[in-house]
């Protein structure tokens, strides 16, 4: 069956996390996707953490599926590297989307900064939620702000085909990666815009702790209608009537020791099957998984969310599309990828 984008061609010589998972989630719905890489290869071969042989995992993951070198012709999608002139390469190709991804935009007084992943975060106010109250902003690790510049491009490339479909015509798409980042950072700072508040990390005692279930975090969420519950069901009900607990002002006092006599209870717990239970009552909870935890998810197997792929004789597990679509599943992982890596 044909994908969604079939018979869509795609340029990416971005050389970024951002555009080249941007291109990523094209190739996955039936796009042909070429990689041109600088002459020194795209940055993100030198991104960990690394296969057994030396090669980034990151780079796989973004390029899986993508062939390598030049179509032979026009592209219907041309992903510039953020140093390129980006109307120059939209004048030479007047019918295609062509895409742009940079740190800080164009123009302002922030244009042409570098933006490493860290600075972004930074100067988007997203580290303002990460950390402790009291101590410095947090480092949110990942790229985090990167795949969120990259999908916001893919989303905006998809408007400017829909558009180009009536109009015969091409569009320069720019993202500016901060302001994609300030988009999704918690809303702190939209607070402080609207209204004035000046909240930090911290300053509101929540209903939220964690816990360790056989060596795996699970956080859960107790909310006043769903707190005699959960003690019920732990065996806890001397905390119904404990003084540190019995009335909400005194529990959001009291959080951190009341969740010290759940961990008690729960160690020995399998965390999933927590979870399950947790979530039968209606008390929010999750596992949080490690990254090196996430192919324990049942719920993942059960979707067939991981792909197998071989590389140079090499298997490698691969997550898969981050969406779906009913009548145009999406591309085979192994698709054309021996060309690109």
């Amino acid at each position: 069956m044909s994908g969604a984008l079939s018979g869509v061609v795609v340029l990416d010589r971005s050389s970024s996390v951002a555009g080249e998972y941007c291109a990523r989630l094209m190739h996955d719905f039936g796009a042909q996707v070429w990689l041109d890489e600088p002459p020194k290869g795209s940055p993100t071969r030198g991104l960990g953490p690394y296969d057994g042989g030396g090669g980034s995992l990151v780079h796989l993951h973004l390029n899986r599926g993508k062939r390598a070198g030049h179509p032979t012709t026009d592209p219907d999608v041309l992903l510039c590297a953020a140093t390129e002139d980006a109307g120059a390469v939209a004048a030479r190709y007047p019918q295609a989307v062509v895409v742009q991804i940079t740190a800080f935009g164009t123009d302002g007084p922030m244009a042409g900064w570098a933006g490493p992943e860290i600075v972004v975060q930074a100067a988007s106010g997203m580290m303002n939620a990460n950390g402790i109250r009291g101590r410095e902003p947090l480092y949110g690790v990942g790229h985090r702000a990167a795949y969120a510049a990259g999908l916001a491009a893919y989303i905006q490339v998809l408007a400017a085909l829909r558009m180009g479909a009536k109009t015969g015509k091409g569009d320069l798409v720019r993202i500016d990666t901060a302001e994609t980042a300030a988009a999704m950072a918690f809303p702190y700072l939209l607070q402080n815009i609207y209204n004035s508040t000046d909240r930090r990390r911290g300053d509101q005692d929540i209903p939220a702790g964690q816990v360790l279930c056989r060596g795996s975090w699970v956080c859960l969420w107790v909310y006043s209608n769903r707190f005699e519950r959960l003690c019920r069901s732990l065996g806890l009900e001397e905390c119904l009537t404990d003084p540190r607990f019995a009335q909400v002002p005194d529990r959001n006092r009291n959080w951190e020791a009341f969740f010290d006599l759940v961990q008690l209870r729960v160690a020995d717990r399998d965390p999933d099957d927590w979870v399950g239970d947790l979530q039968a009552m209606n008390v929010i909870a999750a596992r949080a998984f490690r990254p090196s935890e996430l192919r324990e998810s049942r719920h993942l197997a059960a979707r067939g969310y991981w792909q197998s792929i071989t590389i140079g004789g090499q298997s490698h597990v691969l997550p898969g599309a981050p969406f779906r679509m009913g009548r145009t599943p999406a591309t085979p992982a192994d698709g054309g990828c021996e060309d690109a890596i």
